[in-house]
């Protein structure tokens, strides 16, 4: 289901939010020039909006974004070069940079995951006061309120919560590690 279909533009404004640095970052790698991957990631951004329609949440937003940007910046590169201007990139760098780009969203990918599912796994206590402090972004003390527990007691949970999620989010990487790669 595509996110105009869904008529949720909102949703698809906070993944171009969310993604553009991004986005910059590889257009700076692509053209070796910040003035010239700024110009090219505003045609880009404004091609991914109008392209929207095109786009299936739930999906990999970030890459697809790139994408555009990638054929974005192959134009810009076409027209320097037929104005006789020598690119100060080559194809195999930009191969060599999406390959790299792509090993980290896998990466990225795998850790959210096995986090989601470790997330799960914490004792109900523990799980609680995660969310309350970094997702609902609660302080210790009303977390503690809320809870009838001390401060104190709060952030130990935390820290045993924090401690348990590294742990687990190792495992759980390396475990699905194999799995992810055959997406």
């Amino acid at each position: 289901m595509s996110a105009l279909a869904q008529n949720d533009d909102s949703e698809f404004q906070m993944l171009m939010k969310e993604h553009r640095t991004q986005i910059h970052a590889y257009l700076i790698a692509i053209l070796g020039n910040t003035a010239d991957a700024e110009d090219v990631l505003q045609g880009a951004m404004m091609l991914v909006w109008d392209k929207r329609s095109d786009f299936e949440i739930g999906t990999n937003f970030g890459a697809w974004a790139r994408k555009v940007a990638w054929f974005q910046a192959q134009n810009f590169i076409r027209k320097r070069t037929a104005r006789g201007e020598t690119p100060l990139i080559d194809e195999s760098m930009i191969v060599a940079t999406n390959e790299r780009i792509d090993e980290r969203e896998l990466e990225f990918t795998r850790h959210r995951r096995a986090l989601r599912l470790c997330l799960e796994k914490l004792p109900d206590r523990q799980r609680e006061v995660v969310e309350g402090r970094f997702f609902a972004t609660k302080s210790v003390e009303e977390i503690a309120d809320a809870m009838g527990m001390k401060a104190n007691a709060i952030s130990q949970l935390i820290f045993r919560a924090k401690s348990n999620l590294v742990d687990c989010v190792k495992r759980e990487s390396r475990s699905n590690a194999d799995s992810l790669r055959e997406i």
